[in-house]
């Protein structure tokens, strides 16, 4: 059992698996301080387990789970998912520029991945950085209350930038985040060959009050808006000192294609998997979900 103040090499792994997973440990140096502690309660809650900071076996067990599926997400696209059919796209790797604990690259529906192949290339153009927290969610994947189990990412038409790689230090962070009103974003890539602007750019720590900065940027929203994604709000308890993983200022879905009141969730999953693959899977069963109605 882990818990403040424990200090170890079982401490240092705690600390690099919080950042694989996406959370804020603080530094990885063996010394389980309020930064660990905060980054522990964060995935106990969004794992719904009672959120006291300890790390016991159940908070462990979880967390094992939550790196093995990590791991699954970025090496493979499925069996049934390879080989594309009439019925079936394949799932694409493609890659991502690597920030900090990020990743170098992930997997996308075929047609999605297109598109996401020409924003990276106008960006790259620009000398900016599209980083990755990740995209396709595998199909057994643990549904919690920070996982929907009808998200864009079970379709492979999601993905998300690099959680840390903006809104901490907009001075230096490739992504700077400025508010478009309604719990939007509008997220600007840092990058040399950009426009030069003047944002008003919002933080994890300063969530209401905003700080301008200055420099070369390419609208990166709306790169991803001309190829056909679409952004989500920001949780409303993001704004009252809820858990800063209520940003989500860092996806994308791609939306292109889909017809509201018509296009069904349930059709989705059966662009990228068989059914007998789908059918004992907790996705599944909101196959019945309708686009603009009760989905999204």
């Amino acid at each position: 059992m882990l818990k403040l103040n424990s200090k170890g090499d079982d401490v240092r792994t705690l600390q690099e698996n919080l950042l694989r997973l996406g959370y804020k440990p603080g530094a990885v140096d063996g010394h389980f301080g309020d930064k660990t502690e905060d980054a522990v309660i964060q995935f106990q809650e969004a794992e719904g387990l009672y959120a006291d900071g300890i790390v016991g076996p159940r908070t462990l067990a979880l967390m094992e789970e939550a790196l093995l599926e990590l791991t699954l997400e970025l090496q493979s696209p499925g069996v049934d998912s390879v080989t594309a059919s009439p019925q079936r796209l394949p799932f694409v790797r493609v890659p991502a520029d690597t920030y900090r604990d990020g990743y170098d690259r992930f997997f996308l529906r075929a047609d999605v991945a297109e598109a996401y192949l020409r924003i990276r290339e106008r960006v790259s153009e620009a000398g900016g950085k599209l980083t990755s927290s990740g995209a396709r969610r595998l199909l057994t994947a643990r549904v919690s209350p920070s996982r929907s189990a009808t998200s864009f990412h079970y379709t492979g038409r999601a993905l998300d930038l690099h959680v840390g790689s903006g809104m901490e230090n907009p001075g230096r962070d490739p992504f700077v985040i400025a508010s478009d009103g309604d719990r939007y974003w509008r997220v600007y890539a840092r990058a040399p060959g950009g426009e030069k602007m003047e944002i008003d750019a919002v933080t994890y720590r300063s969530r209401q009050r905003s700080r301008k900065i200055t420099g070369q940027f390419l609208d990166l929203t709306g790169l991803f808006e001309t190829e056909g994604f679409a952004r989500i709000r920001a949780r409303k308890s993001f704004f009252s000192g809820g858990t800063w993983l209520g940003a989500e200022w860092w996806h994308f879905q791609y939306e292109k294609g889909l017809q509201p009141e018509v296009s069904t969730f349930g059709g989705e999953l059966l662009r990228v998997y068989a059914e007998e693959t789908l059918r004992s899977t907790p996705p599944w069963q909101y196959r019945n979900r309708v686009f603009k109605v009760n989905w999204w």
